[in-house]
């Protein structure tokens, strides 16, 4: 009806809209609204969160440029597109637009204007006519055609579908290529409408109240009064368009990026990067351009590598922590503290942030902890405490650290610390995937997971306990400080890879089981304080070489003592390396306590011993007693039953005996305190 277009004149008309910007949208609008003086306009924005709250900005536009084309002005703010009517003066001074009520019925007008996200094109209806031009060259206008029964509202969807209500009610789709008007249904209402590009849905307003559209029917239901604080203002046309919330914006030293909810952020990093200093200190929420934002998440690599930040403090709002968020911060110190609102910590989150001294507290809604996750954090000698709601915990999580106790909550369904053994065992798989310096082995532990001790400072001694059939790769890599024997149990059968690369700290025997059959690569590399070497497998195990073996490179005692009659067997397998550089360049059999004649019994006690010993045989002709270095330290004739040797002036060590008879010879081992 021609009533419709006579309101419209008599009251302020302004639109415009944004140019649609995918998630970094916001259902925030803005535009302009009459108040009952007509001379008392204000720029107004309103949230569909709030509808109650309509701010009151100002009666300017803010950084606004123009261009002049027929009897109007284009302007655009941050990319939102806009315009003033004939006969209303745009003041290029204060940026005003001025004198509204100058609009007359009787003038040529511009009756509504909208932004096309599909085509990039500004679509009028003026004259009766579909009208667009580009904004860039808003002089060139192209007619698309005469519209029937004039186009009073246009609304154009993210897809370029336009919705048009025409001056005699009538609701329809608009075909932006010939101005053809569909009729769906009849509208009783002038509604100014507007697509919120986030939801695809359809408002209009008028007299203040806003309503929902459905594009399908032409129906409409009230929403609610958009009123200021005070309700002084009932505004009576209001115009909608988009404000453009930006993906990533800046408050203080933090830089944020809004989600896809937007209402909240995840901090991504710190203005200053690498060169960072000073606490950091996370807040709960943050605002920017009148909005309000909950921080719920720390983004992927934040704040890596910033070493010079010292303490750390993040809110109870964080849901997750991204992977490397605070990797090398080298300087934070004292507890670090996961807040119960944390669900995920990602791969690598707080790797080598050696500077923490105090406990590590991870919150009660934490559910998965990435791999890596606290690698190398080794300040942190506390107790770890592993909540009842954490369900993944990734490979070499807490690599490197000094924890002196590890503590599983008892109500957790997947990991436990099983018969106090200040460890973490995989429930179902009975495999110890984390432990520390004070760890024990339960005999219900079938393996040894992934770094499970990777690094682990202060951890002197391992007893591996029968149960155990296999031992992971990386298992004990690293473990500088133990020391001693270490005897892999006959129960195990895989050594994987690098399982005690670099534990130069073992000063005695290595015994390997008899049921172990393959060993990775570097699984014993650069144990170079090993003074003995001992296999009981009589096939010999084979050797990873899928980084080029390495197995035994840089070992501390190139001589192996196999079982009885196993000599061949071992010199022709990968074992051998004439150099003794990745392997054994001697082979020396261990026939203890069964002959190879299988007629004699050689004893030899006490064993071990601080220094006398007694060798006892039927018609022994010669002894020989070796070093674990392969070295001949006594060769001698023995006559009789009874041969006594003093190791008082030799050092502690393991020590072969290789007894000569009458019948056969036999090696027996002895260990000298």
């Amino acid at each position: 009806m021609k009533k419709f277009l006579q309101l419209a004149v008599l009251l302020f008309v302004f639109a415009g809209f944004a140019k649609a910007q995918g998630p970094a949208s916001t259902a925030n609008w803005f535009g302009y609204i009459l108040p009952p003086s007509p001379a008392e306009y204000k720029y107004i924005s309103f949230s569909m969160q709030d509808l109650g709250s309509v701010s009151i900005a100002s009666d300017e536009i803010p950084a606004v440029s123009t261009a002049t084309f027929a009897d109007g002005y284009v302007w655009s703010v941050n990319n939102v597109y806009g315009y003033c009517l004939y006969r209303s003066r745009f003041n290029a001074t204060s940026n005003r637009i001025e004198d509204p009520e100058l609009m007359v019925e009787d003038v040529p007008y511009f009756n509504d204007m909208v932004y096309n996200p599909a085509d990039g094109l500004i679509y009028i209806i003026t004259e009766e006519h579909l009208k667009s031009f580009d904004p860039a060259d808003p002089s060139n206008i192209q007619d698309h055609g005469a519209i029937e029964h004039d186009g009073f509202n246009l609304a154009i969807d993210m897809n370029g579908n336009a919705y048009m209500i025409s001056s005699w009610g009538e609701f329809g789709t608009l075909n932006l290529s010939n101005a053809q008007l569909t009729v769906i249904n009849s509208i009783d209402l002038p509604l100014k409408m507007s697509f919120d590009m986030l939801t695809g849905e359809l408002f209009g307003v008028f007299m203040g109240n806003l309503y929902q559209i459905d594009p399908n029917t032409g129906t409409y239901t009230q929403l609610g009064a958009l009123h200021d604080a005070n309700n002084s203002y009932d505004p009576t046309c209001l115009f909608m368009t988009y404000s453009s919330t930006p993906s990533e914006f800046t408050v203080g030293d933090l830089i944020y990026r809004v989600n896809d909810d937007q209402a909240s952020v995840t901090v991504i990093g710190h203005v200053n990067g690498y060169e960072a200093t000073g606490d950091l200190i996370i807040p709960e929420s943050v605002s920017y351009e009148g909005h309000n934002y909950t921080v719920t998440a720390i983004g992927e690599s934040a704040f890596l590598y910033c070493f010079y930040l010292t303490n750390l403090s993040i809110p109870n709002t964080v849901t997750t922590i991204e992977a490397s968020a605070f990797a090398y911060c080298q300087g934070f110190t004292g507890d670090l503290v996961i807040p119960n609102s944390v669900t995920t910590v990602g791969y690598g989150a707080f790797q080598i942030c050696p500077g923490f001294d105090g406990d590590l507290i991870i919150g009660s809604s934490v559910t998965e902890i990435g791999d890596y996750a606290f690698n190398s954090c080794d300040g942190m000698t506390g107790t770890l405490y592993i909540p009842s709601g954490v369900q993944s915990i990734g490979g070499n999580s807490f690599g490197y650290c000094a924890f002196s106790g590890i503590f599983v909550d008892s109500e957790n369904n997947v990991y436990d610390s099983r018969n106090n053994c200040n460890a973490i065992i995989e429930t179902s798989t009975n495999e110890l995937i984390t432990g520390c310096k004070n760890s024990t082995i339960p005999n219900t532990v079938t393996s040894i997971g992934y770094c499970a001790f990777r690094g682990i400072a202060g951890l002197t001694s391992i007893e591996i306990s029968n149960s155990v059939t296999y031992i992971g790769e990386n298992a004990f890599a690293f473990c500088y400080d133990l020391t001693g024997d270490l005897t892999i149990p006959n129960s195990v059968d895989t050594i994987d890879a690098g399982a005690f690369f670099y534990c130069e700290g073992f000063g005695g025997t290595l015994t390997i089981g008899e049921s172990v059959t393959f060993i990775g690569d570097q699984a014993f590399r650069n144990c170079s304080g090993f003074t003995g070497a001992v296999t009981l497998a009589t096939t010999p195990p084979a050797l990873g070489d899928d980084f080029g073996g390495l197995v035994f490179e840089n070992f501390g005692y190139p001589i192996l003592v196999v079982p009885c009659g196993c000599i061949d067997a071992y010199r022709n397998s990968s074992w051998y390396e004439p150099y003794g550089l990745n392997g054994f360049n001697e082979f020396i059999e261990d026939c203890t306590a069964v002959s190879e004649t299988g007629s004699i019994v050689t004893a030899v006690y006490p064993n071990p011993t601080d220094g006398m010993i007694k060798v006892e045989a039927e018609n022994m002709k010669n002894i020989n007693i070796f070093n674990m270095l392969g070295e001949r330290v006594f060769e001698g004739s023995a006559y009789g039953d009874t041969f006594e040797y003093d190791f008082s002036h030799q050092s502690a060590g393991v020590y072969l005996i290789k007894v000569e008879t009458m019948k056969g010879i036999e090696t027996m081992r002895v260990t000298v305190r």
